[in-house]
C-alpha cells in the first residue's frame, strides 16, 4: 500500500473522477460560503491563523502515517516560503473581496485564475504560448471586464473587483510554484509548508488587530479546516481517476453552488453580466485547458 505522500498510478475511471471532482467543488464552495459568513464576523489575520492551525493538526494524522516529519524534509525551503507568502496575499485579497462582493460575482472574477497561470508561464516557467491561446486569453480577461460591469467602462473596477483580481493572479502564481515544486515535492510537504507559512503570516497580523472570536465562530473554523482539506482531497482524487481535460471543466460548477448560497443566505443574485462574462471566462479556460492537452499529447 502506498503512503498518502507518494503518487499513486493513474487510472482511467472518468465517471468516478466526475463524481469526486463534483464532490470537491461542493466542498471548497461551502468553504467559501462560511468564508463570507467568517470575515463578516472575525479579522482576516484572526481567521487565517485559526484556519491554518485547525488544519495543520488535521494533517498531523498524514504526516505520521507517511513516516513522520522527516516526510516533509526539503532542499528547497525558499520555494515553499515564496509560495506560502503567495497563498497569504491571494487569501488576505479574496476574503476582503468577500467583504465587499457578491459570493458568485467573486467566484466569477477567481475563474480568471487558469488565465493568469497561462500568462505566468511564459515568463516562469519559460512555455510558449501561441496565438490561439492568447487570443482565448483575450476573450477571458473580456469576460473579466463583463463581469465587474459598468464601472469597468467609467475605468473605476472598485476596490471588491481589484481585490479578487489580485488573489486570483496571486493564487495562479502559487500554482505555477506547484508545477515548479511538483518534481521533487509531495503533496503532503506542499499542503504542510503553506499552512505552515500561512499560520505564520497569520500570527505576525495578530499583533496589528485584536484576539477577538465571536462565538460559535471556533466551530466554523473547524469546520471551514475539514472542509478545505476534504475538498482537495477529492480534486487530487479526481485528477488520479481521470485526465485533467475530463475533470477539470466541472470545477467550474463552483459558480452554480456560489449563486445558490448567495441567493439563499444573502439574498443575493449575479447580473445578467455576471453570467456572460462568466460563459467568456469559462470558455477561455476551457479553450487554454484544450490546448495544453492538446500540446502534451504532441509532444508525448
Amino acid at each position: 500500500m502506498n503512503p498518502p505522500s507518494a503518487a499513486p498510478s493513474r487510472a482511467d475511471h472518468p465517471l468516478q473522477g466526475i463524481a469526486w471532482m463534483v464532490a470537491g467543488v461542493f466542498l471548497l464552495s461551502v468553504m467559501d460560503a462560511l468564508s463570507k459568513h467568517a470575515v463578516s464576523q472575525l479579522s482576516i489575520p484572526v481567521l487565517i491563523a485559526a484556519r491554518s492551525a485547525m488544519v495543520m493538526v488535521l494533517l498531523v494524522p498524514w504526516v505520521l502515517r507517511s513516516g513522520g516529519w522527516s516526510a516533509l524534509h526539503t532542499r528547497r525551503p525558499v520555494a515553499h516560503g515564496v509560495r506560502g507568502l503567495l497563498a497569504v496575499c491571494s487569501m488576505l485579497a479574496f476574503f476582503e473581496s468577500l467583504r465587499l462582493l457578491p459570493l458568485a460575482t467573486v467566484i466569477a472574477i477567481s475563474f480568471a485564475a487558469p488565465l493568469f497561470m497561462t500568462l505566468l508561464s511564459v515568463p516562469l516557467l519559460k512555455e510558449r504560448v501561441g496565438v490561439q491561446r492568447w487570443g482565448a486569453l483575450t476573450a477571458g480577461f473580456f469576460g473579466v471586464s463583463l463581469i465587474v460591469g459598468p464601472q469597468a467602462l467609467d475605468g473605476d473596477l472598485g476596490l471588491g473587483a481589484w481585490l479578487a483580481l489580485l488573489a486570483s493572479l496571486f493564487y495562479a502564481a502559487s500554482m505555477a510554484c506547484v508545477r515548479w515544486l511538483s518534481p521533487t515535492e509531495s503533496d503532503l510537504s506542499m499542503l504542510v509548508w503553506q499552512n505552515l507559512t500561512m499560520g505564520l503570516a497569520g500570527a505576525v497580523g495578530l499583533f496589528f488587530v485584536p484576539l477577538e472570536v465571536a462565538p460559535g465562530m471556533w466551530q466554523i473554523i473547524a469546520l471551514m479546516a475539514i472542509l478545505v482539506l476534504l475538498g482537495q482531497r477529492c480534486t487530487f482524487r479526481a485528477l488520479r481517476l481521470a485526465p485533467v481535460g475530463v475533470v477539470a471543466p466541472f470545477h467550474y460548477s463552483e459558480l452554480l453552488w456560489a449563486a445558490l448560497f448567495g441567493w439563499v443566505f444573502w439574498q443575493e443574485w449575479p447580473g445578467v453580466h455576471v453570467w456572460w462574462g462568466a460563459l467568456l471566462v469559462v470558455s477561455a479556460g476551457l479553450y487554454t485547458l484544450w490546448r495544453e492537452r492538446a500540446r502534451t499529447l504532441i509532444g508525448a
